[in-house]
């Protein structure tokens, strides 16, 4: 058999099971154990209603045809409307009324009722809530040991349905087997639901930390790198104000000023993209895009950066080009890129900005520069959250979010996103999306 016809097999398989005990998406752990036993108790039930009829059981074997008429409609009111803790109360009391009855039909504390009263005593418990338990426990107790003692007393009240030994043996035998497999059946699936409820409780868990860890590095990060630019300006103007200054100092320092707040300005609008993306999720709205449109405004903002460290731009963007994309992430994406290369771009050095098509109609924008290059420590985490505050070749402070932003919006946007070191030095970034129209 092919591994597509074992997955195949597998998938109707845990279908069926799903239809029978109910979706885990959409069903409680208590709510499928609760179906799973009620299914398991049908099929026991019904199977016993010709064997007790054969062997001569024929008021058992019409307690069992009721019972099998109760726990369809439990099963109904559990499966269907989900009422749980409805259906585990009448399952546990008609069950036990009914062994109740059968007692006195099939030769008492002789047959084979306790072993039954066990089995629905161990089902119990596998089915109702642990604040039940006790009184579960108190109702069943209180019942057998009534009906003992009851038989203890008048032993007249019972009848016996045994003629022979091997009437014994044919009634004990299948209901002690009864008893075994659906204790079997209920401890392996009731520790198997436990296990992955646990397996999947520890993932959510290490992810939280995880991501509990990542942020606390973030914002102690944040914390730290926003002093550094506020104490620059803070500087700026109280120079402005003490010392008065020549037309020439005074708009290089405006320069810097404007500079640090729009290097301050952009990584605050990383921090605000991100927190609002951690809790509303990402929305992303693909559209056609004009890359040339969505670019050439991100080559405007980062003009000043590049400017101050008389850093050459030679930029190759095709207008015809238009992809699948997200406006709002798209822009995001590139500007980010363009900062970065700027960031770590020495003085005089050269920023590569290209778009091109692919072969398997794609738009590829490249960001390439002639810095400082990725240092190989960090190129494993380049793209995650685990953030390392990084200084540009003027010193510029980075808290790393805005490469993490790129990677989540290029995913998002059905796209790919890498860098390659240059043989020159420098990095190159690569950003693919999708051609509009294919």
């Amino acid at each position: 058999m092919s591994i597509n016809s074992n997955r195949n097999l597998s998938q109707r398989v845990q279908g069926m099971v799903h239809n029978i005990v109910g979706d885990p998406l959409h069903f409680s752990l208590e709510n499928r154990i609760f179906n799973t036993i009620c299914a398991i108790a049908i099929f026991i039930i019904t199977f016993n209603i010709p064997y007790n009829y054969a062997t001569g059981l024929t008021v058992t074997s019409l307690i069992f045809s009721i019972l099998t008429l109760v726990f369809g409609f439990i099963y109904y009111l559990s499966r269907c409307r989900k009422q749980v803790n409805l259906g585990v109360a009448l399952a546990v009391i008609s069950t036990n009324v009914m062994f109740a009855v059968n007692y006195f039909y099939s030769s008492g504390i002789e047959g084979a009722s306790l072993l039954s009263f066990t089995l629905a005593f161990f089902l119990t418990m596998l089915i109702s809530p642990s604040k039940q338990y006790y009184w579960w426990l108190a109702f069943n107790l209180v019942t057998v040991i009534g009906l003992i003692c009851y038989e203890y007393y008048y032993p007249g009240a019972i009848l016996n349905v045994y003629h022979t030994r091997g009437d014994i043996f044919a009634d004990m035998t299948p209901t002690y087997i009864t008893c075994i497999l659906a204790i079997f059946v209920g401890t392996v699936y009731l520790k198997n639901a436990y296990n992955q409820e646990k397996k999947r409780g520890e993932e959510k868990n290490r992810k939280l930390e995880l991501l509990n860890s990542e942020k606390s590095k973030l914002f102690s990060l944040i914390s730290h790198d926003l002093r550094n630019p506020l104490a620059s300006i803070q500087s700026y103007l109280q120079l402005m104000r003490d010392i008065e200054l020549d037309a020439e100092n005074k708009a290089q320092i405006e320069t810097e000023l404007l500079y640090v707040v729009n290097s301050t300005q952009e990584m605050l609008y990383n921090i605000l993209v991100w927190s609002k993306t951690q809790m509303d999720g990402l929305n992303t709205h693909l559209t056609p895009v004009d890359v040339a449109t969505a670019i050439h405004p991100i080559l405007k903002i980062n003009k000043m950066a590049v400017a101050k460290k008389k850093i050459a731009l030679d930029i190759n963007i095709d207008a015809s080009i238009k992809v699948m994309a997200d406006m709002n992430m798209l822009q995001l994406i590139v500007r980010n890129l363009v900062g970065n290369a700027a960031k770590f771009t020495p003085a005089g050095g050269a920023i590569y900005i290209r778009t091109s098509r692919t072969a398997d109609a794609k738009c590829r924008i490249e960001v390439k520069d002639s810095g400082k290059g990725i240092d190989p420590a960090r190129q494993a985490d380049i793209f995650s959250l685990k953030v390392r505050s990084t200084f540009g070749t003027d010193n510029e402070k980075g808290t790393g979010l805005g490469l993490f932003l790129c990677k989540e919006y290029t995913l998002a946007q059905q796209g790919q996103i890498w860098f390659e070191s240059n043989e020159t030095g420098g990095s190159s970034f690569f950003l693919e999306l999708p051609l509009a129209g294919n």
